[in-house]
């Protein structure tokens, strides 16, 4: 009974000692999160440039960019020298936040494991060619990040290495969301920011 009693004891305390230490994990894995959503809250507020879509988890620009039929550059867009302003200040207001959670980052030893995916999408209204359409749309994409980047905005320079990890998206004919009402309204840029985060010690 006495060997029993004390196998009873050491299960308690390896199991009180396991719960508590998971516990002290979870809290502070969300504290992290709290974290990463907190350094992200201005741009979910600005809504002058950026509307978060909660639903998909996702920004889009709060102004229309239109492209003439088959064109991608920057340079083409409708009403430019509008457009091409709220453009600068959309890139200027990003970079903003990510230099907040680069500071966050270097500021909060529990932000070590953090960084993040930045996904530029360019979209294509469902006219003419489905694949010509999807290459169309990542070529707007890419013409978004190339003028943002004439502008001084890089997010894949040296000072974001271990904090963004920048992917170009054509979505063509896809993706979650579209405009249902007036097709013309696709062409369109999402930005998207998914925390990548690594092992809580």
């Amino acid at each position: 009974m006495t060997s029993l009693f004390f196998v009873m004891l050491v299960l308690y305390v390896l199991t009180y000692v396991r719960l508590r230490s998971t516990i002290t994990l979870q809290k502070e894995k969300l504290t992290v999160i709290e974290a990463v959503e907190n350094n992200l809250q201005p741009l979910k507020k600005d809504t002058t440039l950026f509307v978060y879509e909660k639903e998909y988890k996702r920004f889009k620009l709060s102004f229309d960019v239109k492209f003439p039929t088959n064109e991608y550059n920057i340079g083409t867009v409708e009403n430019y020298t509008t457009t091409v302003a709220k453009i600068d200040r959309a890139g200027r207001k990003l970079k903003e936040v990510i230099d907040r959670l680069r500071e966050a980052k270097s500021a909060n030893a529990k932000l070590k494991n953090v960084s993040y995916i930045l996904v530029i999408a360019g979209y294509a209204s469902k006219f003419g060619n489905e694949n010509h359409n999807y290459v169309l749309s990542y070529n707007r994409a890419l013409s978004l990040w190339n003028y943002w980047r004439s502008m001084g905005i890089n997010f894949e320079g040296q000072e974001y290495a271990d904090l963004i990890d920048l992917q170009l998206s054509g979505n063509g004919w896809g993706g979650i969301g579209r405009v249902q009402d007036n097709e013309h309204d696709n062409q369109r840029f999402l930005i998207q920011i998914f925390p990548k985060i690594g092992d809580i010690n």
